[in-house]
């Protein structure tokens, strides 16, 4: 039997929930910030551009000291995160798509909605609700639903960031459209995690792609200077940070600026 929180219990979930949430209610969707603009232009005396995560809990590590999730968003715009990821899934994550208004509200950062998506549709809700972007898990879709939802947001101009745990997985993702590909260290169908995996898929991508992002299990300074030697223009970091009672502080130590100043 497996575990809960690991991908495919999440994605037949997710299957089961499809179309039962409400249509948004603030209003008109507001202009798309560019999200693939602002992780290749590099964050001004940063090694490397961050987007970083903003989640109230995790399947395996339980909820995190972080009521406000604007403060956090906040706090991370302030250090110098390139973008924000914002989980809306809420039986594991404990997320909402009103985090998502909320946040996007508060900066003035591209906002990536971060979820178990299954459909097209889920793709023109995004859009709906404000996100900038939306992530799609190759590992977890058929290439024909992939490649509907990366043409979705095309065409409602968000950016999709499709991610993969393979080389395997790496190639549909292009295949299917996807110009900014995220390579996850952890394997979602185990949840355990190798932060080589992205340093050995994302060479063969650098040139085919818009846009590479290093995801999960980097801790410290050395990761991210490897992920980004490795071709990666972003690193996506949420946990490491969220365990911190001063998350934006904890960005600015993992990007080795702690002590230099606003």
């Amino acid at each position: 039997m497996e575990a809960p929180g690991t991908l495919d219990v999440i994605m037949a979930r997710k299957r089961r929930e499809l179309g039962t949430r409400p249509a948004p209610t603030h209003g008109a969707q507001p202009p798309t910030r560019d999200f693939a603009q602002a992780l290749v232009r590099r964050v001004p005396g940063h090694p490397v551009n961050v987007i970083a995560e903003v989640k109230r809990k995790s399947p395996s590590g339980g909820a995190f000291p972080h009521a406000d999730v604007v403060a956090v968003a906040r706090a991370y715009e302030a250090a110098g995160a390139c973008a924000l990821s914002i989980l809306t899934d809420g039986p594991d994550f404990g997320g909402d798509l009103e985090d998502l208004v909320a946040v996007r509200a508060a900066v003035a950062l591209p906002v990536l909605r971060k979820d178990f998506l299954v459909a097209a549709s889920e793709v023109e809700e995004s859009a709906a609700w404000g996100a900038d972007a939306v992530l799609l898990i190759a590992d977890a879709l058929e290439d024909s639903v992939l490649r509907e939802m990366v043409a979705a947001a095309k065409q409602v101009r968000v950016a999709a960031l499709v991610e993969a745990h393979t080389a395997e997985h790496a190639e549909r993702a292009l295949a299917a459209g996807a110009r900014i590909v995220g390579l996850n260290n952890r394997n979602l169908a185990t949840l355990k995690t190798d932060t080589g995996t992205a340093l050995r898929v994302m060479p063969a991508l650098r040139s085919r792609s818009t846009a590479l992002v290093a995801e999960s299990g980097l801790r410290n300074l050395a990761d991210l200077l490897a992920a980004r030697d490795a071709g990666a223009d972003a690193v996506l970091v949420g946990e490491s940070l969220l365990r911190d009672a001063d998350p934006g502080q904890a960005l600015r130590r993992l990007l080795g600026l702690e002590g230099r100043g606003a």
